[in-house]
């Protein structure tokens, strides 16, 4: 029987380390050659399905969302007709994705909690990974990330998911957005209210459904209990070899601005809950 697995996450919540175990484990998160393609934010790679990256950016940018849910809270009403839009691409994609799988097959994109709501019922059995990250670690991360030193490589890492004449159109709605709200992508309370709006979300859009909720935290100090829920969540049976791969993937060297005890944090952890098997 066919299991897909979605992760649900937000930008810079290493949702790319979640989704690299996963491919370890033996889940078939896309085509290697993209899952592996480096960007400079994450030297090992992104660990993204390209091709729903790719449709999920167009979706977003159809839906007005010019900073890609980045930085705002795409419109509900808009994201619903855009998806309405796209849905044969979807479902193209979707039978494609569970023709080439061994009936075990997902995929990982930060900005598609807000668009699954409107195709979920497109997929085949699936099972949600919930990752969430503590507030202020991923304010810190989405700083960092874009600091102007770096526009030039994110612009031309974007690129080649868009059209030229949709890359223009990208660069006017920002620049249409930094006229009314000033430099959104260095705002620190805008960041925090999208990634606690994004987390209600998806808190709201999970609850009825099979998920499995991770901390990343709990990921980070202690990798092989999380690993085991993964493995009992998805009830698969991958190899030592694939056990040990996936919990040496972790690479604490990698894991920027986090905060391992919630009572020095000024904005509190996020805590996961049970898994709910529907």
């Amino acid at each position: 029987m066919v299991k897909t697995v979605v992760v649900l996450s937000l930008p810079r919540t290493g949702s790319s380390l979640i989704a690299g175990i996963l491919h370890r484990l033996g889940v078939r998160m896309g085509d290697v050659k993209g899952l592996l393609r480096p960007s400079h934010v994450n030297k090992y790679g992104n660990y993204e399905n390209q091709q729903f990256y790719k449709l999920n950016l167009n979706i977003l940018y159809y839906a007005q969302s010019f900073s890609l849910s980045w930085a705002d809270i795409p419109d509900d009403k808009k994201i619903r007709l855009a998806v309405k839009c796209y849905e044969p691409e979807i479902k193209n994609l979707i039978r494609e994705c569970e023709k080439n799988s061994k009936g075990l097959w997902g995929w990982k994109d930060p900005t598609i909690s807000a668009t699954i709501p409107y195709f979920k019922d497109l997929l085949t059995n699936p099972y949600y990974i919930v990752l969430k990250r503590d507030v202020e670690s991923v304010v810190k991360s989405h700083l960092k990330a874009a600091k102007i030193i770096s526009w030039y490589r994110t612009i031309l890492y974007i690129s080649r998911y868009f059209s030229i004449v949709r890359l223009v159109g990208l660069g006017w709605g920002i620049f249409k957005k930094f006229l009314s709200h000033g430099n959104v992508f260095n705002d620190e309370k805008r960041y925090e209210t999208v990634i606690r709006e994004g987390y209600r979300r998806i808190d709201e859009f999970v609850k009825n459904e099979r998920h499995l909720c991770i901390d990343f935290n709990d990921l980070i100090s202690d990798p092989q209990c999380v690993i085991e829920k993964i493995i009992n969540f998805l009830e698969i049976s991958p190899s030592r070899e694939q056990v040990q791969k996936a919990r040496a993937f972790i690479d604490l060297g990698e894991v920027h601005f986090q905060n391992h005890l919630s009572k020095h944090l000024s904005i509190p952890q996020v805590k996961p809950k049970e898994v709910i098997v529907k």
